[in-house]
């Protein structure tokens, strides 16, 4: 099974620093997972393929109101980004908080 970050290595330096713009872009704006997976360029079967689950498994998880941060994780990841969580307080800011390593 080829990896995201696989794939990824064999793009051109142009092709990734594209993905890498749009990545970024993305990041400015709310998205579903489905419209992020999409924007991404990934079937449901490719990201299925990634986290070793079925398509249909995929397809129920994008339409979940309530998804378990675990689960939220292990998409995002198979997605080749990275999960962060934050809180806002009025008048505090914003505080990232920190994932509990098991």
């Amino acid at each position: 099974m080829t990896t995201l970050q696989e794939k990824l290595n064999k793009l051109s330096p142009e092709r990734r620093a594209s993905v890498q713009a749009h990545t970024d872009e993305l990041i400015a704006i709310e998205l579903t997972l489905r419209q992020l997976r999409e924007s991404l360029e990934m079937t449901q079967a490719d990201l299925a393929e990634q986290l070793d689950i079925g398509q249909h498994s995929v397809s129920r998880m994008e339409s979940r109101g309530d998804i378990k941060l675990s689960t939220l994780r292990t998409y995002i990841e198979a997605l080749g980004g990275s999960l962060n969580i934050s809180a806002s307080f009025p008048g505090k800011g914003e505080v990232k908080l920190q994932p509990i390593e098991l």
